[in-house]
């Protein structure tokens, strides 16, 4: 058996952009570090696609335990299909140089059903393409098929009781799609094979592309030649905007008078060139501050953090509702002892705890948060003042993240630390689980909280000063 040269996913990184290919299995080493949100986000997929095997319960996984053995499990595959093994989990199977694992295949009569789980509410035109070239590889492998389908979340799904795997899932037969994909998924991947025995990468200029259908892995290389800052750095410009400019050639000096841009977007574009931060309270913003700070001792700093777990955990929950977990109040005047932290042991519903324990501590209490997504707790939410352009700093480039707040404060983030809500709560949802290593991750959504909240407060003591200085 020859050694593949594609996988599902560098066909889709080829289809995606051939560049980005060719880099992938070529230069490799160019590739830019993957963000740890991103590896969160994966890590759900592993969890999801193992429960969905309980649809079809009595198999056997075939699936590799470590890339070397990719050959190995392919053998394995074909091994359990000659003994008359039924289902099959993360069966293998090669074709054309191409290689997949298949979640999950079904004997059905003389033929086989095949299933694909997807981690999503829904089907993008993404997993279509990925089922296809599934397709023809199982097809190509000799394998028969009498249906292709795809599995994904059922966002309706509420969980009362145990959790009804039959009404977890929504499973949708693409068999009809997939065959008419045939003949291009073919030229695509003799296309993709042709185009890596080449000796140069092929020459494809930057754009929208990349950054869908997912972001990249070799933006930091292909976008150097871009000069920072760029229009890519200014939030206030939509990315239909961006994308035309790019095009156009035009650095952030040349659309610093152009007319078709409104003053916010001017005034990013000329914090971006000259490096400074911007502060300037709107009235509505000034007033409510001024408020809140006539009680300074009965004014708090707030972060509530919460986790979306694919899998509903609790009665009365659905899959990716968010749930608040754990907390961290201190008073604005305060020290860092005065912080209070907690974190739910997640053996009920944390979300009632947590908003039951806030709820406690609103009485003549008024709170101020960054970016806090809890809609069932009341507080000032400090990114409005970064929202509506009262204060931009040039290290905001894209979204007003509590990452990118913390950069404008001048903070820097200690080694291996948490460093956003969404790395937070795949923590928490590992602690839940077992994970061997939960008095770490334990400890570092404690040091988050912490920093969370003191972020909140550095912000407001830095708005308070401005207030005051424009009196």
């Amino acid at each position: 058996m020859e050694k593949h040269i594609l996988s599902k996913s560098t066909y889709i990184k080829g289809e995606q952009c051939l560049k980005q290919l060719y880099l992938q299995k070529k230069r490799s080493f160019l590739r830019d570090r993957m963000p740890a949100e991103r590896l969160a986000i994966f890590s759900r997929g592993t969890n999801v696609g193992i429960y969905a095997q309980k649809i079809f319960p009595g198999g056997i996984d075939a699936g590799p335990k470590h890339p070397s053995q990719y050959r190995k499990a392919v053998v394995t595959t074909s091994q359990l299909i000659a003994a008359g093994q039924k289902v099959i989990y993360e069966a293998a199977f090669q074709a054309n140089r191409t290689l997949i694992l298949l979640d999950i295949i079904v004997k059905n009569g003389d033929a086989w059903d095949a299933y694909e789980v997807k981690i999503s509410k829904s089907l993008s035109d993404t997993y279509y393409i990925d089922a296809a070239l599934q397709y023809y590889v199982l097809v190509n492998a000799g394998i028969k098929i009498n249906s292709f389908s795809l599995i994904h979340i059922d966002a309706n799904y509420e969980r009362i009781g145990d959790v009804d795997k039959d009404k977890l899932f929504v499973t949708t037969d693409v068999t009809k799609e997939v065959k008419e994909r045939y003949d291009n998924v073919e030229a695509n991947i003799n296309n993709q094979i042709e185009m890596l025995n080449g000796e140069h990468s092929p020459k494809i200029e930057i754009g929208k592309h990349c950054f869908a259908p997912y972001d990249c892995d070799f933006i930091g290389h292909c976008w150097k030649k871009v000069k920072k800052p760029s229009v890519f750095d200014i939030p206030a410009i939509d990315s239909k905007g961006k994308f035309e400019y790019l095009q156009l050639g035009k650095d952030l000096t040349a659309l610093q008078n152009n007319e078709d841009l409104s003053k916010v977007q001017k005034d990013q574009i000329e914090i971006q060139i000259n490096g400074k931060e911007h502060f300037a309270l709107c009235e509505d913003s000034r007033s409510k501050l001024l408020e809140l700070q006539k009680n300074p001792e009965n004014l708090f700093a707030v972060k509530i953090l919460q986790f979306t777990p694919a899998l509903p955990l609790y009665d009365n929950t659905k899959p990716y509702q968010p749930i608040a977990f754990a907390y961290s109040i201190m008073q604005i005047n305060g020290d860092e002892k005065s912080i209070e932290l907690f974190i739910s042991d997640g053996k009920s519903n944390p979300d009632i705890e947590i908003n039951t324990r806030l709820n406690s501590f609103l009485e003549n209490r008024s709170f101020v948060s960054y970016n806090n997504k809890n809609e069932s707790f009341k507080s000032f939410d400090l990114r409005n003042i970064c929202l509506n352009n009262s204060f931009y700093h040039p290290a905001m480039n894209k979204d007003f993240s509590n990452k990118e707040l913390s950069k404008a404060l001048g903070n820097r983030p200690a080694w291996k630390s948490i460093e956003s809500d969404i790395v937070a709560a795949q923590y928490y949802d590992e602690v839940l689980r077992g994970h061997k290593k939960s008095d770490e991750k334990y400890a570092a959504i404690e040091a988050y909280l912490r920093k969370e909240v003191l972020l909140v407060q550095k912000f407001m003591m830095k708005i308070k000063t401005g207030l005051n200085n424009s009196k």
